[in-house]
């Protein structure tokens, strides 16, 4: 068994958790909070004195839980800090705040940016609607605020922004660089055009590994917390690949298809086909944590969960049986995409429900596998399929999935703290002591039509 003891702060776009995972695979949360954007300044951004705030409260609190010797702060991609770590700059260092990818009135920026873009083939990074391309963000903060991104020394990836703030090192995990954020040549490994010609490369922070001991909690934080001087920080990481990292140590040959679950649902590939990939289908290369491109399929799998959800005016933890799903079946009720706004394989459709059914939460259980299946198919993923996150904890959803693909492998991990556990792993990089996730095999349920409800739901999608 391992000594060390790592507590995990996971800044999902929609939530923020810390906890601390066990080498057994369970996972103690220690608190949640709602991830909030402010709308005040210049455009929508994230209310990071209140996360900081948080985050303080977080570490004492898990302090008197016993010994913590490392931390490892994973966030959502699409996001990153201009720092300039000045003494006469008060508070939280930045010198412009971390804009919000959500945010519609980056567009105005649309034609200038699409003139300085690399191509798909240089990236793999699809267009992607508001400010989810990172380099399109850099583009509208650098020609609307000169002066202050000037005035940035560095720029840094979200999750090294807190690591930052934790131990006072500068760093870049490749993860976000491949994250669709057009600042990175996937194939190459190395900066994409754009990145040069603009010299942002120059101003972001070297880049580490994700699993390196960037350096010691930072003595003031040991001070307000109660955490030990001897506590490392690690570089920090993407989300997604906190969750694929745990099956690399594995041949590549024999490494699952990994389902991502939260706000997004990303479909990882690991010996996906580059040329399959279709941007306007938002595919894409991820780059793990060693720097491999990793192919990519998504869709906003959660938001779009909760959506269909609310729009039949169902609690979005229900839960539902194989007699509602038939019921939705036999009454060619449909969700139809797109419930994101731009995002996912049907990016741009007109999202719409067909019929109406007393049982939404089995919709969107419905919409949800549909859409893993989709995705899938896009990648021609053959092999195992392990399902983790938000959706792993939907029994229903993971066994449409395996009826809908009878001749794979479905599973998904029997604890739902994949971004967490695969954090805990990146403490035992270095030692090569990885142990094999949990996993709960899915077996498929019996439903009447469900193919021909697919191909009908297919055709549906099809129009618009």
């Amino acid at each position: 068994m391992s000594t060390k003891c790592l507590l995990v702060i996971d800044i999902g776009k929609t939530n923020i958790k810390i906890s601390i995972p066990a080498d057994d695979g369970t996972t103690t949360s220690l608190c949640t909070m709602p991830n909030r954007v402010k709308t005040d300044g210049a455009y929508p951004h994230f209310d990071v004195d209140a996360i900081w705030q948080w985050i303080v409260e977080g570490l004492t609190a898990a302090a008197k839980t016993g010994p913590i010797t490392h931390i490892c702060v994973a966030t959502h991609g699409s996001a990153a800090a201009l720092v300039t770590p000045d003494p006469k700059v008060t508070g939280n260092g930045l010198s412009l705040p971390i804009m919000d990818y959500e945010w519609d009135g980056i567009e105005t920026s649309n034609a200038a940016y699409e003139a300085i873009r690399p191509p798909f083939e240089e990236t793999y990074s699809p267009r992607l609607p508001g400010g989810l391309n990172l380099g399109q963000q850099l583009f509208w903060q650098q020609e609307n605020h000169p002066d202050a991104f000037a005035a940035a020394r560095h720029i840094l990836p979200y999750a090294q922004y807190w690591s930052w703030r934790l131990c006072g090192v500068m760093a870049t995990d490749v993860c976000a660089l491949g994250a669709h954020s057009d600042l990175w040549a996937a194939q190459k490994g190395t900066w994409s055009t754009l990145a040069k010609t603009k010299g942002w490369d120059k101003k972001f922070a070297p880049i580490r590994p994700a699993w390196l001991e960037l350096g010691a909690l930072e003595s003031k934080i040991c001070a307000q917390t109660g955490l030990a001087p001897t506590c490392r920080v690690l570089t920090g990481v993407h989300d997604s690949n906190a969750s694929y990292a745990r099956f690399l140590p594995l041949p590549v040959e024999q490494r699952p298809t990994v389902i991502s679950t939260g706000t997004w649902a990303v479909c990882m590939h690991p010996n996906g086909d580059a040329d399959r990939l279709r941007p306007a289908r938002d595919m894409l290369m991820n780059i793990d944590i060693n720097g491999a491109p990793v192919a990519c399929a998504r869709y906003m799998g959660g938001r779009e969960f909760e959506e269909i959800c609310r729009l039949c005016d169902t609690d979005g933890h229900t839960g539902c049986t194989v007699a509602d799903i038939q019921a939705i079946i036999d009454a060619n009720v449909m969700a139809l995409p797109d419930f994101s706004g731009g995002s996912g394989p049907f990016g741009g459709r007109a999202a719409a429900l067909i019929g109406k059914t007393a049982n939404g939460y089995a919709l969107a259980t419905l919409y949800a596998a549909l859409m893993l299946d989709v995705e899938l198919a896009l990648l021609d993923a053959r092999g195992a399929v392990v399902v983790e996150g938000s959706f792993a904890e939907n029994g229903m959803l993971c066994a449409l999935l395996a009826s809908l693909r009878p001749d794979q492998e479905i599973s998904r991990l029997e604890c739902t703290s994949g971004i967490a556990q695969g954090c805990l792993g990146l403490t035992n990089w270095r030692t090569k002591e990885h142990r094999a996730p949990p996993l709960i095999r899915s077996v498929g349920v019996s439903l009447n039509h469900l193919a021909r409800y697919r191909r009908a739901w297919l055709r549906q999608c099809g129009k618009g």
